[in-house]
């Protein structure tokens, strides 16, 4: 018969006013006691076991009082400036259980590294769990049990569990629940000693530290001499939740620790480029093919690629970085109601099968507006490389947003996949980063879509340090004809001058779409994104025209545009092609002036060339956008040339909106009109919500279309 003290109480102490909650379900009713939990693990083997921990947490059955994070903030002098750093962390080790009956649960690194991933945490560092036992207002002397051979079960696992309770329950009247407490486990830390100077055969070992006496001292200095399979009853899991604050500039704790200067906030050993611990075996795969989406002025959705017995949940926020909120599991879609309009939210997806969690999705974003978006933000840049944080839709959103433009966002996967179409939206715009041959910048299936978004009048906006070079200089026949006719660019260079990591400023092309922006710089890897050496010298053909150039340098080019009509095509477009990475254009007032240049030459009206190739060849009527809408709307048409032979003869031409009864409403265009692609605005402030008509005619023609005001 086993005899169990777990924390077991008839009273509840509490402290309020906490920052943040750790991103679980709610406990279930029928959820297991840390009493219970104990029961059911005592003679389970090892794997078994740890599935059993892993599926507790994740399932919510954690105390009430663990959800609740409590804030840790540090100081540094770091080249002549002063830093704060503020993260979060759980009040006490991880535990399984209600308040009233909880039971600390050593585990591996292996199920808590599973477990960090499934609710956006990580694990302490060394220097992380000295600053968090000087935070603790509750210090506990250390509750060593002598080694032996039983150590690592779970009978010594509940003996040591008795131990640190019957210290800590008779505190809560000064200490109550939620208190930040230390001193009663060593930490399972992230550091470079997980990968480095490892000992004779430990090639994967878990490393701990910590244990600190009511001196301070650490009873447990660093050690990485156990296999990564090992816990004993001395282990504990410090959740810390993966969003971390310098100097109140929001960064995930993988940017901090990756960065020279700043890590030195939370590590004593330098730069840690793997903060985690590698999970080997076949777990689920995460979520590639996406879309959060428009809904409604209140609402997104949130669209994935359904897989077989794999369910999905997604993870939300305002900034891109913390997840406060997540929604219920979902197999293909959800629309997350309640959200503030006028407002930006960013979504990463877990997929869930029986394999259990897998890591986070790249993170995506939409804004909630009275009506859909023109505006598609694609993410190309799959490439696991130095400082792709898988979230840069942030730059790219946050850009358009400052100038008045609402937008959605997908995965290239979705793209090519066809849960979002191109073709629904008046601007698109491909985030490519430092995607490069290995991955592709544009796949076979990427460029189809694309030419055929261009042939029917769409604007692109693509950017990128390697465009070129993947798809010019290493491409194929079919990648060069693609960049040389449909981004109408071509390879230069590598890099500006051939020299990487030299030249991190640009500069209009004077009377070009970006004259009056002034220099703009890009990231050196200083300026939180990540560091551009090799950002693509092009050049314009088949049109395309030179806008932008590396400042310093003759005819050395970062970006080209061009406007009018594609091969194939039978409406005008527009592309700009950047060989610069827009995100990492700095500060984020010039990323908006540079943002504003590009919308600007995506509406400006096309000018009829005197070349009779230019001219429109047919009478097109477009879908109106956004739709549906509120107040205001775009409709755009093209006019061809109505005297076989000459370019400018036109034609006079009506454009009128009728509501469903047939009724007049407005006219909004009645004049002769030259030939080429015009727009007109329609603001519907006076009307009713409803379905309207738009008809427009010129000579003998008349095409209608049907759009939608919601109000």
């Amino acid at each position: 018969m086993k005899t169990i003290i777990c924390a077991i109480l008839s009273t509840t102490f509490w402290v309020t006013a906490f920052t943040q909650t750790l991103p679980v379900p709610p406990r279930s009713s029928n959820a297991l006691s840390g009493s219970a939990f104990v029961n059911l693990i005592w003679s389970m083997p090892r794997d078994q076991r740890e599935e059993q921990i892993y599926s507790q947490v994740i399932s919510g059955n954690i105390p009430e009082f663990m959800r609740q994070l409590n804030t840790i903030t540090a100081n540094a002098n770091i080249g002549g400036s002063n830093y704060t750093v503020k993260y979060f962390v759980i009040p006490e080790y991880l535990a399984i259980g209600s308040d009233s009956d909880y039971f600390l649960t050593p585990m591996s690194p292996i199920v808590a590294q599973r477990i960090c991933n499934a609710l956006n945490c990580t694990m302490p560092t060394k220097k992380m769990v000295d600053q968090i036992y000087t935070t603790a207002i509750c210090k506990l002397r250390p509750q060593p049990i002598p080694p032996s051979g039983a150590m690592t079960t779970v009978p010594v696992f509940a003996q040591h569990n008795d131990s640190v309770m019957s210290i800590r329950l008779p505190l809560l009247p000064q200490y109550p629940f939620g208190s930040l407490v230390g001193g009663t486990k060593k930490d399972v830390i992230i550091s470079n000693r997980i990968y480095q100077n490892l000992q004779p055969n430990v090639p994967k070992p878990v490393v701990i530290y910590g244990w600190h006496q009511l001196n301070g001292t650490p009873i447990q200095p660093v050690y990485n001499g156990h296999d990564e399979t090992y816990a004993d009853y001395s282990h504990g899991i410090r959740l810390v939740l993966d969003s971390v604050l310098v100097n109140d500039s929001p960064m995930t704790f993988a940017q901090l620790l990756a960065d020279p200067a700043l890590c030195v906030l939370v590590s004593d050993e330098g730069t840690i480029l793997k903060p985690y611990y590698t999970l080997a075996g076949t777990f689920t795969p995460s979520p590639k093919s996406l879309g959060v989406l428009w809904n409604s002025s209140s609402s997104l959705k949130i669209i994935v690629q359904p897989l077989s017995g794999t369910t999905f949940k997604a993870f939300y926020g305002k900034n891109g970085i913390t997840f406060t909120d997540s929604t219920s599991e979902f197999t293909d879609n959800i629309i997350v109601n309640n959200l503030a309009d006028d407002s930006i939210y960013y979504f990463k997806l877990r997929a869930l099968s029986g394999l259990g969690y897998s890591d986070f999705s790249e993170v995506l974003a939409a804004s909630v507006s009275g009506s859909a978006p023109g505006v598609l933000i694609v993410n190309g840049f799959d490439r696991s490389s130095a400082g792709n944080t898988y979230n840069f839709v942030r730059q790219h959103g946050s850009a358009f947003k400052n100038n008045g433009y609402d937008f959605s966002s997908s995965t290239n996967d979705a793209v090519i996949e066809g849960i979002v179409s191109l073709n629904n939206y008046f601007i698109v715009d491909f985030i490519l980063g430092e995607e490069s041959t290995a991955d592709e910048t544009f796949s076979d299936a990427e460029q189809e879509l694309v030419k055929s978004y261009l042939k029917n009048g769409g604007r692109l906006f693509v950017s990128g340090a390697e465009i070129a070079w993947d798809l010019d200089n290493k491409g194929s026949s079919s990648d060069k004809y693609f960049i040389n006719n449909y981004l109408k660019s071509k390879y230069i260079n590598d890099a500006p001058n051939g020299q990487s990591g030299v030249f991190y400023q640009a500069e209009p092309v004077p009377n070009g779409i970006f004259d009056g922006i002034g220099t703009i710089s890009f990231d050196n890897g200083t300026h939180g994104t990540f560091n551009v050496r090799y950002p693509d010298v092009i050049a314009g053909v088949n049109g395309g025209i030179e806008c932008l150039k590396y400042s310093n340098l003759t005819n050395q080019f970062a970006a080209v545009c061009f406007q009018g009509i594609y091969p194939g095509g039978s409406a005008i477009g527009k592309s700009i092609c950047v060989g610069i990475p827009f995100e990492t254009i700095y500060p984020e007032e010039k990323r908006n002036i540079f943002m504003e240049k590009v919308i600007s030459f995506f509406n400006s009206p096309v000018n009829v060339s005197e070349d009779f190739q230019s001219v429109p060849t047919s009478f097109k009527l477009y879908q109106n956008y956004p739709n549906p809408f509120n107040p205001s709307t775009t409709i755009s048409y093209e006019i061809p040339s109505l005297v076989n032979g000459d370019s400018k003869a036109g034609g006079f031409v009506t454009l009128k909106v009728y509501d469903v009864l047939g009724n007049e409403i407005t006219t909004l265009v009645n004049e002769y009109q030259k030939p080429g692609y015009h727009t007109v605005k329609f603001n519907a402030s006076s009307l009713s919500s409803g379905i309207y008509f738009y008809s427009l005619q010129t000579g003998n023609k008349t095409l209608n279309n049907k759009m939608i005001l919601m109000k």
